[in-house]
């Protein structure tokens, strides 16, 4: 039984349905208050600026600063390896179309896809080969209406990349990122990778990838703040 499996379970209980919805809105709650320090200074640093990430991050930050979502990779996450690729080709895979499939074309994002967190999601390939997991959408109309949309949105002339190390990532895929041969981009990381573009975040040291970019979004900020007044 997985977790969404066990959730549903849980969610016929009235009772249970109920501990469960109140600890997800104190957990929101406890988790921006950690968070909030750091908004107004991100506010003024990313002003119109459209952010890339490799997963949820771009999401959380534009929720917490109340931007327009004028990027498309909101509410999911990109294999490492995929991620580089799109970055390197943005303007192509942008206006690429998405086809929704039944199975990833790894290992792991197979288990993701048959083990959700919360509910089953839509997985697509862009232009046949870069995989997409539209992790908190419902349905593939959503996420590709929404994709569509907001990457009409996307400002060209104010960018920032960001990958994070997870979903496998491996030196490789960190250094295929930083050949990018674009400047505004960072990559968060475990390890103090010898890459200009890489973030050293210690704190994550121990579990040996980038953690969660919502429960631990303050220690990201804290580090995006630090980068971007560096990087002005």
């Amino acid at each position: 039984m997985n977790k969404y499996q066990l959730r549903q379970i849980l969610n016929r209980i009235p009772m249970c349905a109920w501990i469960m919805n109140k600890r997800e809105l104190f957990n929101k709650w406890r988790f921006y208050q950690k968070r909030k320090p750091y908004i107004s200074e991100l506010h003024e640093l990313l002003d119109n600026t459209s952010i890339i990430s490799s997963n949820c991050f771009a999401g959380r930050v534009m929720q917490d600063l109340k931007m327009e979502y004028n990027s498309p990779t909101l509410g999911l996450w990109m294999m490492p390896d995929d991620f580089a690729e799109f970055c390197g080709n943005l303007k192509h895979y942008l206006k690429a179309d998405i086809k929704i499939v039944e199975h990833s074309k790894n290992e792991l994002g197979e288990y993701k896809m048959t083990h959700p967190p919360k509910h089953p999601y839509p997985v697509g390939w862009i232009d046949g080969k870069l995989e997409v997991h539209f992790l908190h959408y419902h349905t593939p109309e959503d996420a590709i209406s929404k994709w569509k949309r907001r990457a009409e949105r996307v400002n060209y002339d104010n960018l920032l990349l960001i990958g994070s190390e997870q979903n496998g990532c491996t030196e490789k895929d960190v250094k295929a990122f930083d050949d990018i041969p674009y400047k505004r981009k960072l990559y968060f990381c475990s390890k103090p990778y010898p890459y200009k573009s890489t973030i050293y975040i210690k704190e994550f040291a121990k579990i040996g990838h980038a953690g969660d970019p919502y429960k631990q979004g303050h220690i990201y900020y804290k580090y995006l703040v630090n980068w971007l007044k560096s990087n002005r």
